[in-house]
C-alpha cells in the first residue's frame, strides 16, 4: 500500500512524504526514512521503498521542500539547515501518529541531510542509519577528482601549492555542476542575496522538467545540503551505520568511506562499508535496493515484539559482512 502523506513543517510549509507499507503483516519491523539527492524527487527511489517493504519494513520517501509534491520554492530555502528543521518535523509527526523503530538515510546530499540532522538534534530518536553514496564536498580529502580552480583554493587556504592535481576526465565533468562564483561569494557577504542561484547541474531543461528536477540552487539551499565538518560529525554515530557507494563514483575517492569508517567511527560501532565495483554515483542505487533490505533484516528484521530488549534481539541477529557485498 502506497499513501502520501502531507507533514506541516514549523513555518507551515507541506512536506510530501510518501509511505510504503507492507500489507501482509500487522506491524512492520521498522520505518525507513528515506531522503533523496540533488536536483531529484522521491520517484526516482521507488525501487528502493519496494525492496523495504518486501523485507517487511515501512518506507517513507521524503520530497525536500521545493522538490517534488512538496511545497516550498524550487531551488532555494529560507535559511541554511532548513532542511534539518525539516527532518526533525517529519519524524516528529510519525513519533507522534505512528510511532515505529527509525532508520534514516538518503543518496546523495540527502545523505548529508540525514547527518547534519544527526548532528544538530542527535541520534535518541532513531535506531539506525544508512548512506548511499554520500557527497561530503566541503573539503579535498573525499574527492576523487580535484574541482576547477582548486589549486587556487587550495593556496589561499594553505599558503602552499597543491603537490598533486588530479584532474577530472570529460566523462566526470559532465556530471559536475556548474558554480557561479561571482554570486557565490557576493551571497557568502550579503545575506539578502542568499536566495539567489549559484550552482546549476547538469541536465537538459526539458528532460528535467519532465522528471520533476530542480537544476538550480541558491546559497542557502546549497549550504545546506554540505556539512562544515563530516569527520566531527561522523565521530558522534553512535548507531548502527551502513555506508553503500559505487567505486566509480564520480565524485567520491574509492578509498575515502573505508578510511572515514577507520578512523572516525568508533571501533566498537556496529558499521558496515559497501565499495561496489564498477558501480558509479547513480547506478549504485540498484544495488541499494538489495543491501538495504538485507542490512535492516539482519538487524530488526528478526524482532517479534517491541517489549523483547535491545541488546537480547541484537544477539539473535546473524552477522552482516562485508563480503556479503560481492
Amino acid at each position: 500500500m502506497i499513501e502520501t502523506v502531507m507533514i506541516p513543517a514549523r513555518d507551515g510549509t507541506e512536506l510530501a512524504c510518501h509511505r510504503y507499507v507492507p500489507e501482509d503483516m500487522h506491524t512492520p519491523y521498522g520505518r525507513v526514512l528515506f531522503f533523496h539527492g540533488s536536483t531529484f524527487n522521491s520517484r526516482r527511489y521507488a525501487n528502493i521503498a519496494k525492496a523495504c517493504v518486501k523485507s517487511g519494513f515501512e518506507a517513507v520517501l521524503c520530497d525536500w521542500r521545493g522538490h517534488g509534491e512538496s511545497q516550498g520554492i524550487p531551488g532555494t530555502c529560507d535559511y541554511i539547515g532548513q532542511l534539518d528543521d525539516d527532518i526533525d518535523d517529519i519524524i516528529g509527526y510519525f513519533e507522534q501518529h505512528k510511532p515505529l523503530p527509525l532508520i534514516l538515510g538518503g543518496h546523495s546530499a540527502g545523505s548529508v541531510i540525514c547527518l547534519r540532522y544527526i548532528e544538530k538534534y542527535g541520534q535518541d530518536k532513531l535506531v539506525g542509519c544508512y548512506f548511499v553514496a554520500p557527497t561530503f564536498n566541503n573539503t579535498q580529502e573525499p574527492l576523487r577528482y580535484d574541482k576547477p580552480g582548486s589549486q587556487k583554493s587550495f593556496l589561499l587556504r594553505h599558503f602552499r601549492k597543491k603537490t598533486g592535481f588530479k584532474a577530472a576526465p570529460e566523462s566526470a565533468l559532465k556530471h559536475m555542476p556548474a558554480m557561479n562564483n561571482r554570486m557565490f561569494f557576493l551571497a557568502l557577504a550579503l545575506p539578502f542575496l542568499r536566495h539567489r542561484k549559484v550552482i546549476t547541474f547538469p541536465g537538459a531543461a526539458k528532460m528535467a522538467a519532465l522528471e520533476g528536477r530542480v537544476l538550480d540552487y541558491s546559497f542557502n539551499l546549497m549550504a545546506s545540503v554540505s556539512i562544515p565538518s563530516y569527520s566531527r560529525a561522523l565521530r558522534q554515530l553512535k548507531l548502527p551505520v551502513v555506508f553503500i557507494c559505487g567505486e566509480n563514483d564520480e565524485g567520491l575517492h574509492p578509498e575515502f568511506l573505508p578510511m572515514a569508517a577507520q578512523w572516525h567511527l568508533s571501533p566498537e560501532l556496529d558499521k558496515a562499508v559497501f565499495m561496489l565495483p564498477k558501480l558509479n554515483h547513480m547506478s549504485v542505487l540498484n544495488a541499494a535496493a538489495r543491501l538495504l533490505p538485507q542490512w535492516l533484516t539482519q538487524r530488526w528484521g528478526a524482532i517479534k515484539t517491541e517489549q523483547e530488549p535491545k541488546q537480547k534481539q541484537a544477539e539473535q541477529l546473524p552477522e552482516f559482512t562485508v563480503e556479503q557485498a560481492s
